[in-house]
């Protein structure tokens, strides 16, 4: 494994996430994710985390408390990825062990997160790490307002089966 840092990410990082975002099939802008991340850092029930390699970003992984009613408090993995000429060295499972820590520190014993139905890798990856795919299930968005038509199709990734 060639040597990675893990740290909690910088609003000065929002250009090379949104580079790396890019990679998962979501269109997003620096000026965007340096919008969102500052507030996103500023809670305590979230953590986002970067992985560098000789000062280069070259992932991340965005981990979120969560509560229901119906389910005990668990973390949910917002979304990973690792920079395609940087996979299969180990520094997702890195990413996923720092969020996982996270989880514990913060009380929870459960960690989930969604993949697309396209993303057969990524569902090895996480089987790899002892993660089950426990449902099967459809996202439904519904826009509340004419802006918002427009921007529902972001959260469809354009997603390259592999």
């Amino acid at each position: 494994m060639i040597p990675v840092t893990i740290r909690v990410a910088r609003v000065s990082d929002a250009g090379a996430i949104a580079t790396l975002t890019t990679q998962l099939g979501y269109e997003v802008t620096s000026a965007e994710v340096a919008d969102r991340l500052s507030r996103i850092l500023r809670k305590d029930d979230q953590q986002f985390f970067i992985a560098e390699v000789d000062a280069r970003v070259i992932g991340w992984v965005h981990a979120v408390l969560v509560e229901y009613v119906d389910a005990e408090a668990f973390v949910l993995i917002g979304g990973l990825v690792v920079d395609r000429d940087h996979r299969r060295l180990g520094i997702g499972r890195t990413l996923m062990a720092h969020a996982e820590a996270w989880a514990r520190e913060r009380g929870c014993a459960i960690v989930r997160l969604s993949s697309s139905m396209a993303r057969a890798a990524a569902h090895r990856f996480y089987e790899g790490l002892g993660y089950v795919n426990i449902k099967t299930q459809y996202s439904f968005a519904k826009p509340l307002n004419e802006a918002a038509t427009a921007r529902v199709r972001q959260f469809v990734p354009r997603v390259d089966p592999a």
